[in-house]
């Protein structure tokens, strides 16, 4: 049986959010992989850094923040890429279900028609 190919592979990822004049850190060096067709699910307790870290791969940090460490799909390290870069990749290749799922998602769809809304939506043909 083939192996599926790492879809993401995160290395090394620290984020700083700024306070005042200094940094602070939220996410202090997390790695993992995620190969295709595979979920994963962070747990953890309430302030450990878990939305932070999906807004971080989402490049969706607030203005200051500072992201280090290597973040590498389809080949390219998504912290290289500039915003309008990332935002081709948004949507089509990568997206996020928020924290809030009541604001975000319609309790009486099946979270599969959620998914082929969103591709449907970001890739007409």
């Amino acid at each position: 049986m083939k192996v599926p190919k790492k879809l993401l592979e995160v290395e090394g990822l620290k984020i700083y959010y700024r306070v005042g004049k200094k940094y602070v850190k939220a996410v202090d060096g997390v790695s993992f992989f995620i190969r295709e067709r595979e979920t994963l699910g962070l747990v953890g307790e309430s302030g450990c850094g878990k939305s932070t870290l999906g807004f971080g791969i989402m490049k969706l940090l607030p203005p200051g923040a500072l992201m280090k460490g290597r973040m590498i799909f389809q080949g390219k390290n998504l912290l290289e890429l500039d915003d309008e870069e990332f935002r081709k990749l948004r949507g089509s290749k990568v997206s996020m279900i928020f924290q809030d799922p009541m604001t975000s998602l319609n309790p009486i769809m099946k979270i599969k028609d959620h998914f082929e809304e969103t591709i449907r939506t970001h890739l007409p043909n």
